[in-house]
């Protein structure tokens, strides 16, 4: 716009200076005027030529004024083209330092490349190398056992071969008076090396049985430690109930339910709240409140954001076991209870048919025994299946079942049995968190199963 603008203001001037020159030569024409003693037509071609002179002066004035381009166009031509020149040199310099410099890169990237894959081998053979230097130390521990064993064989082999001996000449000395008791005492050797081999099973038995009591022990010093803890808190629930009327022990269960996966978000509130409900009834039940006591206002103390936690942690479309649980001790008829909500998730704990817990029996136990050592393995199949995840009954606490039929008929069966014997608990059916934990009791001997109870 400000070009055409230009154009425009050019014309209009030029043609302003065209038509006051042309008067101005038409004035001087008639007026006959004369400068520099020329002749009056001469005078006026002059005046002629000197307006174009401004018209051009004007026109070249007004470019130069306006147009900074023009201007270094006209005065800055070579230098510009001097500086276009060393641009274009430089930009050359650069390009070439640039492909230089990406070739550089592309050899450094490779050496790079190398240096990983050379990396990555040397980490592997130092990984190969230190199991090779653990086995060889495993086996150089093993001979050297193996040595020491020898070691202490050759020296009772020495003793004995000089007992041996010693008694081989006082045999020779003899032997006239033992040739009668020859034939006695070569029987009485088979005898003996019958017994020997005889002990030496026995042998081998009670070190593989050692080997197993050892393991056992280890199960059950864990077990142990588990159950003093119970017994310290029911220590600490016990104390309380002697200080005063306690309706409701600390992390008892208020009620208990499964959330199914892919619920809405209205379905899952829904859900939690006729937990929550539950929970609510239970726990007026256990408080035991008199008929005209009862408080009108909910016993359970909730805020929503309890409510919106719980929501946030069963969000993810799977299935979860919600448990609500007192967060404290609290007397008969108090009405203001604090719960906590526990969420686990709703997965398969054992198939059908795991093994659950093992243990072993000698036959001829008297009846007390046997039953102690049944409920010892009933103990163990509740504490495994706690740790593992199983829930308890939010009413009895206990975890499993076993039908006392069933019970009675694996007494009579082990009754009748004249060696030793194990029997494995196994789940009869899948079990999740909570699910009801449904036992076989599995009795084998010589790692042979003989029968199932269930």
């Amino acid at each position: 716009m400000a070009g055409y603008t230009l154009i425009l203001a050019i014309l209009i001037l030029g043609g302003m200076i065209a038509t006051l020159g042309d008067r101005i030569g038409t004035k001087v024409g008639k007026a006959r005027l004369s400068i520099f003693n020329l002749r009056p037509r001469d005078t006026a071609t002059v005046v002629t030529i000197a307006t174009g002179g401004m018209i051009s002066a004007s026109t070249l004035g007004i470019l130069l004024l306006l147009s900074g381009q023009l201007r270094d166009g006209l005065f800055r031509l070579e230098s510009i083209r001097s500086e276009l020149s060393s641009s274009q040199e430089q930009k050359k310099k650069i390009e070439t330092e640039l492909s230089a410099a990406k070739t550089e890169q592309e050899k450094a990237q490779q050496s790079l490349e190398q240096i990983n894959k050379s990396l990555v081998q040397a980490v592997r053979k130092q990984s190969e190398t230190q199991k090779l230097l653990q086995a060889v130390e495993s086996k150089f521990a093993k001979a050297d056992e193996d040595l020491q064993k020898a070691s202490q064989q050759e020296m009772d082999l020495r003793d004995r071969i000089q007992s041996l001996t010693a008694e081989q000449e006082n045999l020779q000395a003899e032997s006239l008076q033992l040739r009668d008791e020859k034939v006695k005492i070569a029987s009485e050797l088979t005898s003996i090396s019958r017994d020997r081999e005889t002990l030496k099973e026995r042998v081998n038995e009670s070190e593989q049985r050692l080997v197993d009591i050892e393991k056992q022990r280890v199960t059950l010093s864990s077990e142990i430690a588990s159950l003093e803890s119970a017994r310290e808190q029911l220590l600490i629930s016990l104390e309380a109930l002697r200080k005063g009327n306690v309706a409701i022990f600390s992390d008892q269960i208020l009620s208990i339910g499964v959330v199914r996966p892919n619920l809405t978000q209205a379905e899952l509130r829904q859900a939690s709240t006729q937990l929550l409900q539950q929970a609510e009834r239970n726990a007026r039940d256990l408080l035991d409140f008199l008929p005209d006591q009862a408080p009108k206002e909910p016993v359970i103390q909730l805020t929503v954001d309890q409510v919106e936690g719980l929501l946030k942690r069963i969000s993810d479309g799977k299935s979860y076991v919600i448990r609500i649980l007192s967060a404290g001790n609290f007397l008969k008829r108090e009405t203001r209870i604090a719960i906590a909500a526990d969420v686990t998730l709703n997965r398969q704990i054992f198939a059908a048919g795991s093994e659950i817990a093992t243990l072993q029996f000698n036959p001829d136990l008297p009846p007390q025994v046997l039953a102690s050592r049944i409920e010892q393995l009933f103990l163990l199949v509740s504490f495994r299946a706690r740790r593992e995840g199983v829930l308890a009954d939010p009413l009895t606490g206990k975890v499993g079942n076993f039908p006392p039929d069933a019970l009675t008929e694996l007494f009579k069966f082990v009754g009748q049995l004249k060696s030793p014997y194990e029997i494995r608990a196994v789940a009869k059916e899948m079990i999740f968190p909570a699910s009801s934990l449904s036992l076989e009791l599995v009795i084998r001997q010589n790692g042979i199963e003989i029968a199932r109870f269930s």
